[in-house]
């Protein structure tokens, strides 16, 4: 379906159309999809979580750049912590983390192109419960320690997420905001697929 087209629907629904191949591309990475399965080791895990940490420390502390220095209307809850904390949980010193290698965050400039990289960030930890529960054959059920990135983002940062998307398209920055959109999940594409 074309921008033009998408600019009939509700910005959300727009973007998950537009981001559906890359969307599904993660999904079919090997590691992600071990750990969707339940099946992913100890090691694996930990590999995963450090390079997660070194993409979405930048990208978080861009996004928050965008919002003071560009007025996008971006409510940002920080997340990047908790992977501090489950990689801490399974073993690694603040040393080690603080020697992983960073992301470049995307190149993104425009109002709109955040507001699509914040659809990506917080759609990404909304749908991460799932994530989690799939960690209790490597973790335990009912522990949280070394899963609290994937528990799930706060329904209300969603909920903020969506009338910051709905209010943006209003503007006419629906074509801007699939640019972001795609453009992040390319970045976080190209940089797990070093991972491997």
């Amino acid at each position: 379906m074309s921008v033009a087209g998408d600019m009939a629907l509700p910005a959300r629904a727009a973007l998950r159309s537009a981001t559906r191949a890359a969307h599904l591309r993660l999904h079919a990475h090997p590691t992600l999809a071990a750990l969707a399965a339940g099946t992913i080791a100890a090691p694996q895990y930990s590999r995963l979580l450090g390079r997660l940490y070194g993409f979405h420390l930048p990208f978080e502390r861009a996004l928050i750049e965008a919002a003071l220095g560009h007025g996008v209307d971006l409510r940002i809850g920080a997340r990047a912590h908790l992977l501090t904390r489950d990689l801490l949980d399974l073993g690694a010193s603040g040393e080690s983390i603080a020697r992983l290698p960073m992301a470049e965050a995307p190149a993104l400039s425009e109002p709109g192109e955040w507001l699509g990289a914040l659809y990506v960030r917080e759609g990404s930890s909304l749908g991460a419960a799932f994530l989690a529960a799939a960690l209790d054959p490597l973790l335990g059920a009912g522990c949280a320690r070394g899963r609290r990135f994937f528990s799930g983002g706060e329904t209300e940062d969603w909920r903020l997420c969506c009338a910051a998307l709905e209010a943006g398209a209003a503007r006419g920055l629906l074509p801007a905001m699939i640019h972001g959109a795609q453009a992040s999940f390319h970045a976080l594409e190209h940089w797990l697929a070093d991972h491997e």
